[in-house]
């Protein structure tokens, strides 16, 4: 009797553990599938014509390294400039080196609607990249490059991987490896140094120290400026963080990535605390806010509030007036500081690509070889 009562509760306990688990809400999966562009695919699984996430593409899977993207990302243009389309084009790939894969999204400099068309020689000179990956537990951005200067983000696995492209994982944090389900959020201090140069001339040695950057991620249902309404990852980048890890501390400056299934990289916004000063125009916060808001190239910001930690506590957004501005407090403390939106692009502005491999061949020259090392 008793043997039948134990195997009744037995029996009882893993069915509802069996339930409690079905009753989980599911998450997105791996976190490539939304740093990777998406490309439409008939029954076969080869790629049609047609934008991921419209109706008329049923099927749609990651592209492939070495594919042929059929579209671009483009940023807005200001409402009164008359052109279809801002400066920037951009395709998220993933780029296959030496057994390894990366993802490489570009910053694709276009000529204006109304300008002349630039020399030849200057392509390099206008044009960038981020390159990003994985590990069993975050997806991050290993480094970037830009007309101004080439920058890894080096971290502390650095120690054991120094003549690995493996130093720059973690190095700038943009969340779990698995994408968690719908209304998820999350954060982590993470160490990390910016090394300007090359990847490959910083092989060798790793810094003697290094800063402690709080990221947070969340997972929403993003409007963006398209009118695309869209599964993201949103993830928030602080300069720094508080020395117990749990809100951002004395951080004057926060970047803010959105990342989808259908795009990749979809949209980068730039954020200041209101009494940050730009150290070269001098400008405030507020009036770079004010001049982003007046620009009207960018829909406005989603921000509901969040509680992110005991000690750290995001406000909604306030768009009704000049600038695009939220609070970020310290329950613990009382300690709360307005942040304020001064820069922003976005890029769910899709046209098609009809030299397609150029830009391809492009992007993947643009990455250097030490991100695959």
């Amino acid at each position: 009797m008793k043997t039948f009562l134990l195997r009744s509760v037995v029996a009882l306990m893993t069915s509802m553990a069996a339930s409690m688990a079905t009753a989980q809400p599911q998450g997105f999966g791996p976190i490539a599938d939304f740093m990777t562009m998406d490309v439409c695919t008939g029954p076969d699984g080869n790629a049609v014509a047609g934008v991921p996430g419209d109706k008329d593409c049923r099927r749609h899977r990651d592209i492939a390294p070495g594919e042929t993207p059929p579209y671009t990302l483009q940023n807005f243009p200001a409402p009164t400039s008359g052109c279809a389309a801002g400066p920037v084009s951009k395709i998220n790939v993933p780029v296959s080196r030496f057994h390894e894969t990366r993802i490489v999204s570009s910053t694709l400099r276009q000529v204006p609607c109304s300008a002349a068309p630039p020399e030849e020689d200057d392509e390099l000179e206008r044009n960038g990249a981020s390159i990003q990956w994985h590990d069993d537990q975050y997806g991050f951005i290993m480094g970037s490059y830009s007309p101004v200067s080439l920058s890894s983000f080096e971290s502390d696995l650095c120690a054991a991987n120094r003549q690995s492209s493996r130093r720059f994982f973690r190095g700038w944090v943009i969340g779990p490896a698995d994408v968690p389900a719908l209304g998820a959020t999350g954060y982590g201090m993470f160490q990390t140094k910016l090394q300007k140069g090359a990847a490959s001339a910083n092989m060798g040695a790793c810094a003697l120290r290094y800063s402690r950057a709080l990221t947070t991620w969340a997972v929403e249902k993003v409007s963006y400026t398209s009118g695309r309404a869209l599964v993201s990852v949103i993830s928030s980048h602080y300069s720094r963080g508080a020395p117990d890890g749990q809100s951002p501390g004395d951080a004057m400056q926060m970047e803010q990535t959105f990342w989808t299934r259908e795009f990749g990289l979809s949209r980068w916004e730039k954020w200041a605390r209101e009494d940050w000063v730009h150290p070269r125009s001098g400008k405030s916060a507020a009036d770079l806010a004010k001049q982003l808001v007046a620009a009207g190239r960018c829909s406005p910001p989603l921000h509901s509030p969040v509680a992110f930690t005991p000690a750290m506590q995001i406000s909604g957004t306030d768009d009704g007036a000049a600038v695009y501005r939220r609070v970020v407090s310290n329950p613990l403390t009382g300690e709360q500081h307005a942040w304020v939106m001064t820069l922003c692009e976005d890029y769910t502005n899709v046209s098609p690509l009809a030299d397609g491999g150029k830009v391809l061949n492009r992007v993947s020259a643009l990455a250097d070889d030490g991100y695959w090392e």
